[in-house]
């Protein structure tokens, strides 16, 4: 995989995972990788959200539409994100990998904002998110298996997403808007770099 990273001249990896998680699993990044970025998004509430799993919370669906909540409204998501977006406008910065643990969450939501940016259809944003259902089936099916209410936390859904962004929309009317007056992301820049080259 490292091979094939290089391959595609991989220049800046962004690591959302907090201090802990890094610790448990170090990255491993390819030999083109000239910037390594450590972005603790949610680091404190990441803390709560897992403690509140570890006391056996029966709602895992309404712990994960919260979660989504503070990903775009909570003072560290935002702040770590306005730094994403920082580095993802520097055209010298690319390729770009950016990951989380799981990859679907905080990644889910970079990935979301990225494409909100880019004006893709709200249709292909969700078919795009809902993907990881797909690629992470095998590896959660065990604990799924054992327990199926953890689907609500290992499997992601349409309503965690439209969560996130009903709570944009309440909040500073669009995601446009949002994006542009929250997270400071140069619109007609991000077109250039992403969608013209």
């Amino acid at each position: 995989d490292l091979e094939l990273l290089a391959q595609l001249n991989v220049q800046t990896v962004v690591d959302f995972r907090t201090d802990q998680e890094r610790a448990q699993s170090v990255d491993l990044v390819p030999t083109t990788c000239k910037h390594e970025i450590h972005l603790n998004i949610l680091s404190a509430n990441m803390d709560a959200f897992v403690a509140e799993i570890q006391k056996g919370t029966s709602d895992l669906k309404k712990l994960m539409l919260e979660f989504y909540k503070d990903l775009v409204l909570g003072a560290n998501a935002i702040e770590e994100f306005i730094k994403f977006f920082q580095i993802i406008q520097q055209p010298t910065n690319t390729a770009i990998i950016y990951h989380c643990t799981a990859g679907k969450d905080r990644t889910g939501i970079a990935t979301f904002l990225i494409l909100e940016a880019l004006n893709v259809s709200n249709e292909a944003i969700e078919s795009d998110y809902l993907l990881s259902n797909e690629f992470l089936k095998d590896k959660y099916a065990v604990y799924i298996n054992q327990n199926p209410k953890y689907a609500d936390l290992f499997m992601v859904q349409s309503a965690y997403l439209n969560a996130a962004k009903d709570a944009i929309v309440e909040k500073y009317d669009t995601v446009q808007n949002y994006l542009t007056s929250v997270l400071n992301v140069d619109i007609a820049l991000m077109k250039k770099i992403y969608t013209e080259g």
